[in-house]
């Protein structure tokens, strides 16, 4: 990726994806959760409607943290961390919320061992991050001097090629399970999330508005719904020693 001041990425807390996103995890969702890369809190009275007791907001960037705290939301906090360390004990979380945030971090690894050590037993992972099915990279890329984006066809590219005029990682689906294997939780379910076309337009209006009515339709048919701009994986800490397994 380019070097130089790391990419903090931007809010996706637009209205119809905090529905669309929140609604596909909410099976998922009780007790107290960690929301790590919270931003500015956008998902989180979402998060707190649809099951949850509490949320814990964590993020690098002082001012979203800030910005989180204005909303005033009952039975949420907000809380600046440093990228690596988190400042929690041990299992102090029910589940955690990894919302387009992965492809950011400095170090996949201590990351995801982190968030492992602040679950309790059983506790649940939702880690959502660009898929590279989808052939327009929704983040911005630099080549030569110039900086544009959103960027068709980038992820379809080898990574040699393109590691050096990218801002953010882009993952197959299995790499992003392996990464979520590795750390040591159990695998369960594997799917898609489409884009919702608020911020990037990518339709003539009247399409924009058909594609907005219908494209949940296709959240699991085989085959198209790979293509989806993000994928999402579900993991869980294991209960107690011994080989990881998935019990939702």
């Amino acid at each position: 990726m380019v070097t130089g001041e790391p990419d903090r990425g931007s809010a996706t807390a637009t209205p119809l994806n905090v529905r669309y996103r929140v609604d596909r995890i909410s099976k998922y969702l009780s007790g107290h959760w960690l929301d790590f890369g919270c931003a500015d809190g956008g998902y989180d009275e979402r998060l707190l409607a649809c099951g949850l007791e509490a949320v814990t907001g964590v993020d690098v960037e002082e001012s979203r943290i800030a910005d989180a705290k204005r909303r005033g939301l009952r039975n949420a906090e907000y809380v600046h961390f440093d990228g690596h360390t988190l400042p929690f004990v041990d299992g102090t979380f029910d589940g955690t919320f990894m919302n387009e945030v992965f492809e950011h971090v400095a170090d996949e690894r201590r990351t995801l061992a982190e968030v492992r050590r602040v679950l309790k037993p059983g506790g649940i992972l939702v880690l959502i991050s660009p898929n590279r099915w989808f052939p327009v990279d929704g983040h911005y890329v630099v080549v030569g001097s110039r900086e544009f984006g959103p960027a068709p066809l980038v992820p379809w590219l080898p990574e040699r090629v393109t590691r050096n005029w990218t801002v953010a990682r882009n993952y197959w689906p299995g790499e992003l399970k392996r990464h979520v294997r590795e750390a040591g939780f159990a695998l369960g379910e594997t799917g898609f999330i489409w884009p919702v076309m608020e911020t990037h337009r990518w339709l003539p209006r009247g399409g924009i508005a058909w594609y907005q009515r219908h494209f949940r339709k296709w959240d699991h048919v085989a085959g198209l719904r790979r293509f989806g701009c993000s994928t999402l994986v579900v993991g869980v800490k294991p209960a107690r020693p011994g080989p990881a397994t998935f019990s939702p």
